[in-house]
């Protein structure tokens, strides 16, 4: 049966909500043979996948997902194959997840502020680990009775992008999350970059991804669970043009894995994947 790659998807060291070993054990049931770990700000599970991968005889790239913001809007950059003990780049993603942490607290102050009566605890006991996002605040919003359904709130009246109580992430730009990745002996690859909210367009254009280029970006994740196949096409097509690395990435978080139903074709898997094999054969000479 031909293989495939998942190079994106979380685990409950952010907000997955299966742990390490149960998602890497997921993945492998899938046909998936190449595979990374992107849990958000977070390499806490990395080591654990790497034993677990072994086992399931899962090629496992370490990996993790960084959130910047760009033009006001989120951009998340995804690092792989760096170096997992790098202390310089352990304690600037520690760094980054202790502020997340921190933009929850400032979310739930804005809804008491409206008049949601809800805790920084409560959020905490919606999530099965230590990281808690705007997941887990609808979660607390949908257990207290304040919506029906975790969609309603991500809205303008409550946690959209544009919302209320929305909080926006403390400010690091592309450019220094590509340098620290890099730093760490990593590629950096812009995430899922169809589905970027800006203040005057949704989806990043190609100017947007020759800026990131010119900061030492490496590659696009053309292929994602919530692209379109014609919005795969087109950053495939950019990223030809500009020699940048495509990626597939479903982006499972829970529920049912996208990985199963995402039409990426057979060149694409067969270049990701030999693109990593001709790293490792490099690094591996280098350590000669």
């Amino acid at each position: 049966m031909f293989k495939k790659v998942d190079l994106h998807f979380h685990s409950n060291h952010s907000d997955g909500e299966l742990s390490v070993e149960e998602v890497l054990e997921l993945v492998a049931r899938s046909n998936v043979k190449l595979a990374a770990l992107t849990d958000h700000d977070s390499i806490d599970g990395v080591d654990e996948a790497f034993a677990v991968a072994k086992r399931l005889d899962l090629i496992l790239l370490s990996g993790v997902e960084i959130s910047t913001m760009y033009e006001d809007g989120e951009v998340h950059i995804l690092g792989y194959d760096f170096d997992a003990d790098d202390e310089d780049f352990r304690s600037f993603l520690s760094e980054r997840f202790e502020a997340r942490t921190n933009k929850v607290v400032k979310i739930v102050d804005k809804l008491n502020a409206l008049g949601y009566r809800i805790t920084f605890n409560d959020v905490l006991s919606q999530s099965p680990g230590p990281f808690v996002g705007r997941l887990n605040v609808a979660k607390t919003l949908l257990t207290k009775g304040y919506i029906r359904d975790v969609k309603e709130a991500f809205t303008d009246q409550l946690i959209g992008d544009k919302g209320a109580a929305y909080v926006a992430p403390e400010a690091i730009s592309p450019k220094e999350a590509i340098k620290r990745i890099h730093e760490a002996g990593g590629i950096a690859v812009v995430a899922h970059p169809g589905l970027y909210k800006g203040p005057r367009k949704y989806g990043l254009q190609e100017d947007d991804i020759l800026k990131m280029v010119e900061w030492g970006l490496d590659g696009v994740e053309a292929y994602h669970s919530k692209h379109t196949y014609s919005i795969s096409k087109y950053y495939h097509r950019i990223a030809a043009i500009h020699g940048l690395v495509v990626t597939v990435g479903s982006d499972y978080h829970h529920g049912i894995y996208p990985i199963e139903f995402m039409n990426v074709p057979r060149e694409v898997i067969f270049e990701v994947t030999k693109f990593f094999e001709r790293r490792q054969g490099q690094r591996l000479k280098s350590s000669k």
